[in-house]
């Protein structure tokens, strides 16, 4: 009787590990199930969209993918690995290998669509290129996912269009978790909303670059459309905002209204980031973002960034940095060039409109000998200084004494996988922004912090999300977080 009740337990066991498809492997991270044909790519969508999300099993490519081998006419799509209804939340490593010709064309309101359909918060993609085909849908969809909940690392999109009637994205159509270290080389289009790595971003984008066209009518950006916060209502006290670090943009957008060099409209944060492209709409325009300010209580902050690129709009709400800046529009410690052209109005600013708070703001002659780029620059490194946290900004450098640059501007990318920790416990690497009474933080893991008095006394503890910025409201004075002395004014 034992020895039939061990035959079964062992039978079961092995039935959780045992799926339907041709994969060589084990499924764990020093031997995971290896991908090397199209045909083994779309078993593993098939497995996705039936319901089985994979969680803590590992996936690995093995060579390049070329999924037009799946097609047999000109009709035939790519099923996207994962839906609405069901999320990938396994780890997929790309190894540096590329998919060749997705190929997705939908005519009706269904959603959803990329090389992924929906990543999971536990799912997670790594050193992956998708290269060439196309991506025409209705709505939410990105080249590698249509959405994130988890972590895209150092990923490409090579020319592999996106289009969508609404929010369409290079990388993903919307994040609500990690996007580090990816570059966009393809067109992404949309009547509304849509950016060069998401067109919604609700968790946080790092070292990210957008290289190719992106066009919509109304919310258009280098890097997304729109990035966003909303109330975690669980905690009055707590928001989580859409956060951009190190990233750049360095071509053509081009669309009618809330259209910038980053993002169309931004209620998040923006920091360490620029613009090199051109910027081209009807109304408010502008090199970082076209639309600066709050929504859902959230400020729309920008600082440490530039634009050099040529900002050109029809209505006065056209500025080398902001379009238009509402009265929860924060700017600080930015400056932008002089190419900025509005039909409506001959002056020249860093903000078309704006009744909100800017501090330490310059606009530049690329072209005047008399410009004392030591002093501009003195005033940008020391505005770090007197920061709560100095380490949340890159520090500023004079390049052939015609721009300022950011000293380590854009990280370059990682082929090197074991250079991308898939866990990082590190508290060191928590940033702290601290701005009209509120402390804002953002932690790259899951963890609690307390916010405590200077003479030890415990304020509030905070749960932080993971990669998520976190607002928190404190009346003015002096903290101490994660070890730090912290102002709040």
């Amino acid at each position: 009787m034992k020895k039939i009740i061990l035959t079964i337990i062992t039978l079961n066991t092995l039935s959780l590990f045992s799926y339907g498809n041709s994969w060589k492997g084990l499924g764990t991270e020093d031997e995971p199930y290896l991908i090397s044909s199209p045909q083994q790519m779309a078993e593993l969508a098939e497995e996705v969209n039936n319901g089985t999300d994979f969680h803590n099993i590992f996936f690995s490519l093995t060579n390049d993918i070329d999924l037009s081998e799946l097609y047999k006419d000109s009709l035939d799509t790519w099923t996207p690995i994962g839906s609405s209804s069901n999320n990938f939340d396994g780890t997929l490593f790309g190894n540096n290998f590329t998919i060749h010709n997705i190929n997705i064309r939908v005519e009706d309101n269904s959603f959803y669509f990329g090389l992924f359909g929906s990543i999971g918060e536990h799912g997670s993609i790594y050193d992956l290129t998708i290269e060439k085909g196309s991506i025409h849908a209705t709505l939410w969809s990105g080249g590698i996912a249509a959405i994130n909940s988890g972590i895209i690392s150092n990923c490409k999109n090579i020319n592999c269009s996106v289009n969508s009637w609404r929010f369409s994205g290079g990388i993903c159509g919307v994040n609500y978790n990690t996007i580090t270290n990816c570059t966009n080389e393809a067109d992404v289009s949309s009547t509304i909303c849509c950016g060069g790595i998401c067109a919604y971003n609700y968790g946080t984008i790092t070292n990210c670059s957008n290289k190719n066209r992106i066009t919509a009518n109304e919310g258009c950006g280098g890097i997304c459309g729109y990035n966003g916060g909303f109330a975690d209502f669980t905690n009055c006290h707590n928001i989580k905002i859409g956060f951009i670090d190190n990233c750049s943009n360095n071509s053509t957008i081009l669309g009618d209204e809330k259209i910038g060099g980053i993002t169309g409209r931004n209620d998040g944060f923006i920091v360490n980031s620029m613009n090199n492209g051109i910027i081209n709409g009807d109304q408010q325009v502008g090199g970082i973002a076209g639309y600066n300010g709050g929504f859902d209580g959230v400020t729309g902050n920008i600082s440490n960034s530039y634009n050099i690129g040529n900002v050109m709009g029809r209505d006065t709400l056209t500025g080398g940095i902001v379009g238009y800046g509402n009265q929860a529009s924060e700017i600080f410690n930015v400056y932008t060039t002089d190419n900025i052209r509005c039909v409506s109005l001959s002056a020249i600013n860093y903000i078309g409109e704006n009744s909100g708070l800017k501090e330490n703001c310059f606009i530049l002659n690329n072209y005047s000998e008399t410009t004392n780029y030591d002093s501009i620059v003195y005033q940008l490194n020391h505005w770090i200084t007197i920061q709560p946290n100095q380490k949340s900004y890159v520090k500023w450098g004079i390049e052939n004494k015609d721009n300022i640059i950011l000293s380590d501007t854009i990280i370059q990318t990682s082929n090197d996988r074991t250079n991308i920790p898939l866990y990082d416990n590190n508290q060191d690497d928590i940033k702290i922004f601290c701005v009209n009474d509120n402390l804002y933080i953002i932690s790259p893991i899951r963890q609690s912090v307390v916010v405590y008095s200077v003479d030890g006394k415990t304020i509030r503890k905070i749960d932080l999300l993971s990669n998520a910025m976190t607002r928190i409201r404190l009346e003015k004075g002096v903290y101490i977080v994660d070890g730090q002395k912290v102002v709040v004014y």
